[in-house]
């Protein structure tokens, strides 16, 4: 049945979300009593051959999706759920980075947030609503053109189950990741401790950075101590995973745990204004304090967007405990 799991897991990625497992829950109870009716027939049980041939009358998982989704009038039921999923990922990868730069720039960029108090804000705003209208706009007539042509026949092309991709496990934990992570994770620490209290950050080929020594030493000492602290908790989550290569609800919690604290931690860090400070021979005098300038709200803008990814990452986490927790009782109920 790993073949069926993996059709069942095909068809599910195109479903709305709150009506998944009801779905995919009929349709696996329906294509299992059909396969076990065949091999009633043939009192044996079905090849991987005889198994993939059933699956390819079912039709594409995409098709069989739609046949679940309610019927649009721009976008057809076929293409519909390529569509929605097209314009989430556009509003993840192209709409949030948008926001979060300019959130970025008010926070950190005091003369920025003075030009873009008051009408600035609103025409911010209309600002990036037109640029979340427009990419909008592209996506749904990039579809509603598709959804027009007049060949469609690649939907309807022969296809082959065996080349679904595999059923995903989120409790499996990748040895291969997990050994990056680890590499990484001594790497930064190793970096982080040789850094950790000097005040100079880079000196080669003639430019030297270092930190703007009217910042207090020991508010950036504290900063580097707690990532070197939250470096020792990845690194031991890490080989931890390694060894024993699945999730966990403590496991989980844990690593969530790890990403708010840091996202707070850069956040703390990105409002103290880093100051960093350019030098040397390569660098002209007179452009050395912009550079600084600009290298230093590039730095606290870099601090900000790791902090929202450090918050999705735990949201993940948590989310996923929570899907965890349900699959758990959804067991224990079975039984």
């Amino acid at each position: 049945m790993e073949l069926l799991n993996r059709y069942l897991q095909a068809v599910k990625f195109w479903l709305p979300r709150a009506q998944q497992d009801d779905i995919i829950t009929e349709l696996g109870e329906d294509i299992r009593s059909q396969v076990e009716e065949r091999e009633s027939e043939l009192g044996r049980k079905l090849t991987d051959a005889e198994m993939e041939a059933f699956l390819k009358q079912r039709g594409r998982p995409l098709l069989v999706a739609e046949k679940y989704l309610p019927h649009e009038f721009l976008i057809g039921p076929v293409l519909f759920p390529a569509y929605w999923f097209v314009l989430k990922l556009v509003l993840t990868c192209y709409i949030v980075p948008w926001v979060a730069v300019w959130g970025a720039f008010m926070m950190l960029d005091t003369s920025y947030r003075i030009q873009h108090t008051g009408f600035g804000i609103v025409r911010d705003a209309f600002t990036l609503w037109v640029i979340a209208l427009n990419a909008f706009t592209v996506v749904t007539v990039v579809f509603a053109v598709l959804e027009r042509a007049k060949d469609q026949s690649w939907l309807f092309d022969q296809w082959s189950p065996g080349k679904l991709p595999p059923v995903r496990n989120i409790e499996q934990i990748s040895r291969f990741g997990s050994a990056t992570e680890l590499v990484f994770g001594i790497a930064f620490f190793t970096f982080w401790w040789l850094k950790i209290l000097t005040p100079t950050l880079f000196d080669s080929a003639g430019v030297t950075i270092t930190l703007a020594p009217g910042m207090p030493g020991y508010l950036f000492a504290t900063f580097f101590w707690c990532f070197l602290l939250l470096g020792c908790g990845n690194i031991a989550l890490s080989a931890f995973n390694l060894v024993r290569p699945y999730w966990t609800r403590s496991r989980r919690a844990i690593r969530a745990s790890l990403n708010f604290a840091a996202a707070l931690i850069l956040l703390l860090l990105a409002k103290t204004h880093a100051g960093l400070v350019v030098s040397g021979t390569a660098v002209p005098l007179d452009k050395a304090p912009e550079i600084s300038r600009y290298l230093t709200l590039s730095l606290g803008m870099a601090f900000a967007i790791a902090a929202v990814v450090c918050v999705i990452v735990g949201a993940v986490d948590l989310w996923r405990m929570r899907g965890h927790d349900r699959q758990s009782m959804r067991h224990r109920m079975a039984f």
